[in-house]
């Protein structure tokens, strides 16, 4: 299987120009990277429509494979060219101490107790006393629960590897007994487990939610609910109001982590606006926040340019985030700029009857932290949480 190719490429070559394809947009973003991607694909003899032809032909041999070996086997491949690519330029932190118990002896201690092997005993060999063990412990847990570009947690992964003998493989058998059991499920007919229906009820609990990003999602399917809805529905018209108070406040308090949310409020203002559903002070009141959101907006979006320009050719994990911060914020910018500059000609003044707003209700119940509805794990740490060392002890540190 390592030498067969499809349309020219093995399944190593598609992992390797995967890995590529992930780098350059970490380098370059959307869709400026295409153009460098093209470059490496004809360095290696192929292009664009066959390296796509390939990938889905491998794909289907991977789907159709009922013991999970290939999936597994890409899988593993993707981990070490993952890890090459955005890892490569990190420091070695092995030789770090957290109260005189390098992160390498620390890994080692815990690979060799996993194993079977006595933990006092490991960590006396080692030369350590046991309470200072138990400190090193909660330090180097603390250290990697709070390393938020996986530093420490990915070179802790992979020392973990380097003293569990035959890691790998037993990795790449789990990954392959996991693709095993779904290639079995979906033959034999068995339904995916089904989705819960966000309700018009459920939006309406989660816009009165203490968290911030949470109601301000809610504001927004109750905005695409108002589009397509009855407009004389009174339910539907006191749902609308505080979706629109929402969205300002939205407007007013987005950071680097709810800029979607900012670009999504902003198009649902310009639709209310368009609709006739803003009387004329909160139209003004409307353009004025959008205007101030553009600013702050453009200045973030200068200062992530001026942060990331001196790491973009670097393989280090927080060039990802930081691109993927930069895609959005040059989204945000574009489309605050289009809602205002085309919000006089949109605005329509509502006419009197029951889709009108008239007095806004519902109460803002503060708080902040992340969205419990539609939270967005993209970037290094998606990446890492679907590798099969390093995943799970993302997860057992609660990240």
């Amino acid at each position: 299987m390592q030498d067969e190719a499809i349309y020219g490429l093995t399944l190593r070559d598609c992992a390797e120009i995967m890995a590529k394809d992930g780098e350059l947009k970490a380098q370059y973003g959307e869709p400026a990277h295409r153009a460098y991607l093209q470059q490496y694909l004809a360095q290696r003899g192929t292009d664009e429509n066959t390296w796509a032809h390939a990938w889905n032909g491998w794909w289907t041999r991977m789907e159709a494979d009922p013991s999970g070996q290939l999936h597994a086997k890409f899988a593993m491949m993707q981990q070490e060219l993952a890890l090459q690519a955005h890892h490569a330029d990190v420091p070695d932190q092995s030789q770090y101490e957290v109260e005189g118990v390098s992160l390498e002896k620390y890994a080692e201690i815990m690979a060799r107790a996993a194993g079977g092997e006595d933990m006092q005993a490991l960590v006396a060999g080692a030369g350590f006393e046991w309470g200072q063990f138990q400190r090193a412990q909660a330090g180097w847990n603390q250290a990697m629960s709070e390393d938020v570009h996986h530093h420490l947690t990915t070179q802790y992964g992979q020392l973990y590897a380097k003293y569990t003998p035959g890691f790998a493989q037993q990795m790449q058998g789990q990954i392959a007994g996991q693709m095993a059991a779904n290639h079995a499920q979906r033959a034999a007919g068995l339904p995916d487990e089904p989705e819960e229906e966000y309700t018009f009820a459920h939006m309406q609990r989660d816009m009165q939610d203490a968290n911030p990003r949470t109601r301000w999602m809610a504001a927004h399917h109750v905005s695409n609910q108002w589009d397509i809805g009855d407009h004389d529905d009174p339910t539907l018209t006191q749902a609308a109001r505080r979706a629109v108070e929402l969205h300002l406040e939205c407007l007013q308090r987005f950071d680097e982590h709810s800029s979607s949310e900012a670009e999504a409020a902003a198009n649902d203002l310009k639709m209310f606006a368009g609709e006739g559903f803003l009387p004329p002070a909160q139209a003004e009141d409307a353009k004025g926040d959008l205007e101030r959101a553009h600013a702050r907006a453009q200045e973030h979006l200068a200062n992530l340019h001026a942060a990331f320009a001196p790491i973009r050719d670097k393989a280090v994990p927080e060039r990802v985030h930081m691109q993927s911060a930069i895609q959005d914020f040059t989204s945000l910018v574009e489309t605050l700029g289009e809602v205002i500059g085309e919000w006089d000609e949109d605005y329509r003044a509502p006419s009197s009857g029951g889709g009108s707003p008239g007095p806004a209700g519902g109460g803002d119940s503060g708080g902040r932290g992340g969205s419990a509805l539609a939270e967005n794990e993209g970037g290094f740490l998606a990446l890492l949480k679907g590798l099969p060392i390093i995943g799970p002890i993302l997860r057992a540190l609660g990240l």
